[in-house]
């Protein structure tokens, strides 16, 4: 490979306390937490709103508010009260039958921003990370990619919710990229909402509750794959997701296979990922009666990310703890989805196994090494079948409120953040409402 030598001055732009850098359901949550009267934080985002996947990639809808077999609410905090704010604006429904709470996209851009408006935190939009500047293994500086060019943001902490775990793979930390023994990762889903939609026609819905997926769809669909007419596909998932309009529905059915850390494979994956959800949304128009009079209103500005860097902290959080309830004592969020494992090796196959509620410790989100750096979101320390259940994005948003509290105790107290009082954290988030411990469950 052809390398480029370049010195240049790059100006400090911005200096902070706390720095988030991504403005997802994690990220979301981290900023607002670790907000306070003398800590100064900011968060960036490469877009131009917050909400991720959610509302980047239409992702929906969203999971790990309940646990699945039982029905009890798992998720408190910050991260409740904006969902609480959302349905008051019109753009959520948390109590359905379903377990599965659908979304406007546009109201929780907005939802998030007052929250994190609100609390303290300066929001800097159109910033990407580009590489960062080291004294040891302590990070002194982002080097961000603006609408101005290069400038430096420094911060005496960093807490990258960036999905992929771009900050910290930079920094040099340790990682393991996708599944532990080939590296293959599950696939990437374009995800688009349709309008037109007349559900009451659906007969046979695997799931009436939430949504409106029938089996004679699928099993339509397989034939036609087998037949070679159609690209691989996943689910189909037709229902509520990041749309509440009866009308309307979420579609989750395209399936891309690549490395999403790459810029060449996720280029191409995004472009395939089009072009399947054409292919797919005109067959599926064609066949099924409630969607002939259907049409695509929008697909995500970005291609839906399950899966790829999974990093190796201070503790990990084993399949074997989460089945026999091991209790934490740094634990600063529960989950309790399904082990949801879609196939990597080109197929529609995906196992769903049920999981007994779990705590998270915050072990698995700060590093022995690297003193000013944590994460949040679905790049935590934990067993492969663990991460399966815990990338749902109300389990990333819980992480983030945990990690975001450590982060501003840890600055507060002149400690590493994995060094934090565990009972004054523990406080800390007791008295937010967070529901971190399997005996708290609502």
């Amino acid at each position: 490979m052809k390398t480029l030598t370049c010195h240049k001055n790059i100006p400090v732009i911005a200096e902070v306390d706390i720095l988030i850098i991504g403005a997802g359901p994690a990220g979301v949550c981290a900023a607002v937490s670790a907000a306070g009267k003398n800590v100064k934080t900011m968060i960036v985002e490469q877009h131009g709103f917050c909400g991720g996947m959610a509302t980047a990639g239409l992702v929906g809808p969203i999971l790990g508010i309940y646990h699945w077999d039982s029905g009890k609410r798992i998720l408190g905090g910050i991260p409740y009260r904006l969902l609480e704010d959302m349905e008051a604006n019109g753009g959520a429904e948390l109590n359905n039958d379903g377990m599965l709470v659908p979304f406007d996209p546009e109201v929780m851009k907005i939802s998030c921003e007052e929250m994190i408006r609100k609390a303290g935190t300066e929001i800097r939009y159109h910033t990407k990370a580009a590489g960062l500047e080291m004294s040891g293994s302590r990070i002194t500086h982002l080097i961000a990619a603006t609408t101005e060019g290069l400038g430096a943001i420094s911060a005496r902490m960093f807490i990258d919710c960036t999905g992929d775990g771009l900050v910290a793979a930079r920094a040099g930390a340790p990682f393991v990229l996708g599944h532990p023994s080939d590296h293959s990762m599950m696939p990437m889903t374009t995800v688009f909402r349709i309008g037109g939609v007349n559900p009451k026609t659906i007969k046979n819905s695997e799931n009436p509750k939430a949504g409106y997926v029938a089996s004679e769809i699928r099993e339509m669909l397989q034939s036609a794959l087998t037949e070679g007419v159609i690209p691989a596909f996943g689910g189909p998932w037709i229902m509520r997701g990041s749309t509440i309009r009866n009308d309307e529905a979420f579609v989750n059915v395209v399936r891309e296979w690549g490395d999403p850390t790459n810029w060449e494979a996720l280029s191409r994956s995004e472009i395939s990922g089009r072009a399947d959800m054409a292919a797919l949304f005109s067959y599926l128009r064609s066949r099924v009666p409630s969607l002939q009079n259907s049409y695509i209103i929008d697909s995500g500005a970005v291609i839906g990310i399950r899966d790829s860097r999974h990093f190796i902290c201070s503790h990990r959080l084993t399949l074997k703890d989460c089945l026999s309830k091991k209790v934490n004592p740094d634990s600063i969020a529960l989950g309790g989805h399904i082990l949801d494992i879609h196939a990597s090796d080109g197929t529609s196959g995906q196992s769903r196994n049920p999981l007994p509620p779990y705590e998270i410790p915050l072990g698995a989100a700060v590093f022995s090494n690297f003193p000013n750096l944590l994460i949040a979101g679905r790049t935590i320390d934990a067993d492969y079948e663990i991460f399966s259940s815990l990338r749902v994005m109300g389990t990333c948003m819980a992480i983030g409120q945990g990690v975001g509290a450590a982060a501003k105790l840890s600055l507060e107290r002149g400690i590493e953040p994995g060094l934090v009082p565990k009972q004054e954290l523990a406080e800390i988030l007791d008295s937010d409402g967070v529901i971190k411990r399997l005996d708290n469950t609502v």
